[in-house]
């Protein structure tokens, strides 16, 4: 164990050093390193090896955005073979709930989690994992994920864990809304892809909250923008239209997001131009997948939602969302956003 682990692993809940994190906390609100920050705290609290941060999402496959003492073999293993099988990741899109979890809580004897000991877990010599989740916009997730190489988090950990959360959710959330404050007035959204592409939020109502000034130069050139936007679903997310020499994408705020509850986010981007032989391509393309799969390709394609898709087709939900896995998987493609971006070129759906 190096220094700074033996550092890490030193404090306890409570003590000067941890309060001086606290405010450290507090002072990064608003700033890139505010969850560093917090995992950091938070590590300062668990006895660990090593610390992540990932965020999830409904729609697209885990993205690590930060790691600590995580070899860089491990983030590669991470990246290239566990991303669909990560049971945190799995949980959380089925309960959508904030908290604390450990890897330990999650144990299954399906087949994606022996997966995941026999790919991830063996291979980076982790025997146990603890999570700590906070709900964010546009029904994803960030968690904060502490690593150990030997034995299990015990209960201790785990109480100690919880104890904390209602204040660090309580600073995280103080974070976004800093965030979306300084996107309203300055044009800062804390993420450099969005100073530079158009955005819009609407409140609940259909309310305008905020609009960039690319978003309202983009939107006065070309009148299909708001029209697509009219046409998006609230109920639903995300959701994708084209809109003239644009394609149109929305996402929805979680109900207890104070700046906007239940409002929704639009992004511009430029819509991808149609190669020559685009017809012979497409129906190329679409033998790769049985009748059924191409039918439901299209409609992705066109911006229909799974609730949607399912009542015009009459099948289930779940038997759509089957049929959206077989697609991501023929397409190689790990998410919606991948897989319009692949095939919008061929696609000439004006």
């Amino acid at each position: 164990m190096n220094e700074e682990v033996k550092r890490r692993a030193a404090l306890r809940f409570g003590n000067a050093e941890w309060f001086r994190r606290f405010g450290d906390i507090a002072k990064s609100i608003g700033t890139d390193r505010f969850h560093e920050a917090l995992v950091d705290l938070f590590g300062a609290s668990v006895p660990h090896n090593a610390g992540w941060i990932i965020r999830y999402s409904r729609a697209a496959p885990p993205d690590v955005i930060y790691s600590w003492n995580v070899p860089a073999e491990t983030l590669r293993i991470y990246n290239s073979k566990c991303l669909e099988i990560d049971p945190f990741s799995r949980h959380w899109k089925r309960s959508q709930s904030s908290g604390v979890l450990t890897l330990a809580q999650l144990e299954t004897s399906d087949l994606d989690f022996l997966l995941y000991k026999s790919l991830y877990l063996g291979p980076a010599g982790v025997s146990d994992e603890m999570g700590m989740f906070f709900s964010t916009i546009g029904h994803c997730c960030l968690g904060l994920f502490l690593d150990r190489r030997a034995g299990r988090f015990e209960a201790s950990d785990v109480r100690r864990a919880s104890r904390m959360f209602p204040a660090l959710e309580g600073f995280h959330r103080a974070h976004l809304e800093r965030l979306f404050d300084n996107l309203r007035r300055k044009d800062v959204f804390g993420a450099q892809d969005f100073i530079n592409r158009p955005v819009f939020i609407q409140d609940r109502f259909g309310i305008e909250v905020y609009s960039n000034a690319s978003w309202s130069c983009a939107a006065r050139s070309e009148p299909a923008i708001m029209e697509a936007v009219a046409e998006l679903f609230p109920e639903t997310s995300p959701q994708t239209r084209l809109a003239g020499n644009f394609v149109v994408r929305s996402e929805t705020f979680d109900k207890d997001f104070s700046l906007a509850p239940r409002g929704r986010m639009f992004v511009l981007e430029p819509r991808p131009l149609i190669g020559e032989g685009g017809a012979e391509r497409r129906q190329d393309v679409l033998q790769l997948f049985t009748p059924r799969e191409g039918e439901v390709l299209l409609m992705i394609m066109q911006g229909w939602s799974t609730g949607q898709i399912a009542q015009r087709l009459e099948m289930s939900k779940g038997t759509i969302r089957n049929l959206r896995l077989r697609i991501h998987r023929k397409a190689e493609v790990a998410s919606e956003r991948e897989l319009i971006k692949k095939f919008m070129p061929i696609f000439d759906l004006a």
